[in-house]
């Protein structure tokens, strides 16, 4: 007969804290920084419908300092891809005696995903249209993401790598490019802590703005 121990009986509980120390730690590590950094606490819901429900909050530091909120609904199309479509919010702040400066956005993705070898290719076609105080208009955001999900001790390691040009249309031309970095590590199934780097080019300025990414994501 086998018998559980309490420390395997509560080892599920030990690595959500253990998660969510690090994430802490991250995001407390990053805080003093001069350059960009970029916080998300999210979670996703599947449905018996077959969509997914995702909300995410975060902080964020670039050319402004502001928060962001954003909720999605995706679900997985007969032809193999999934579209995704919902609400983005931006509200930054520029300075201590300015006020928030709301930004709107109204979004919709297609994703398609394909397997080479032990490498996953994703791209990501999104329309969005801002409305709010920081600019408006249509912009056009393809992503490219090369992944290669392995495995380290019962969890799941995901490094990747994914570029993102911004084509404005009321600009006529390329105003931003993203490139990012990291890894994501599933220490369960339900739990993805996202650990990265970004480097935001802005065309207009010619300059680019780099920094940490920290991101912890609950599948509920």
């Amino acid at each position: 007969m086998t018998y559980k121990t309490p420390f395997l009986s509560h080892y599920r509980h030990i690595q959500l804290a253990l998660v969510i120390t690090l994430s802490m730690l991250c995001t407390s590590s990053f805080a003093g920084g001069d350059g960009m950094q970029f916080n998300t606490l999210s979670a996703s819901k599947q449905l018996d419908s077959g969509h997914t429900l995702i909300g995410v909050v975060g902080t964020i530091q670039e050319e402004f300092q502001g928060k962001i909120a954003s909720v999605v609904v995706a679900k997985k199309t007969d032809f193999g891809a999934t579209w995704r479509a919902g609400y983005f919010g931006y509200f930054a702040k520029q300075g201590e005696d300015t006020g928030i400066q709301e930004d709107h956005r109204l979004r919709a993705a297609l994703v398609f995903r394909k397997k080479v070898g032990g490498m996953v290719l994703t791209h990501r076609s999104r329309v969005e249209y801002r409305m709010g105080e920081l600019s408006g208009g249509f912009r056009y955001r393809p992503a490219a993401n090369a992944s290669y999900p392995m495995k380290l001790f019962n969890t799941h390691l995901i490094p990747y790598a994914e570029v993102e040009p911004f084509y404005d249309f009321k600009e006529d031309h390329l105003t931003i490019g993203l490139f990012s970095t990291g890894v994501l590590w599933m220490p369960t199934k339900n739990i993805v802590v996202n650990v990265g780097y970004m480097d935001i080019y802005l065309n207009k300025a010619n300059t680019h703005t780099k920094g940490p990414v920290v991101g912890l994501h609950f599948k509920l």
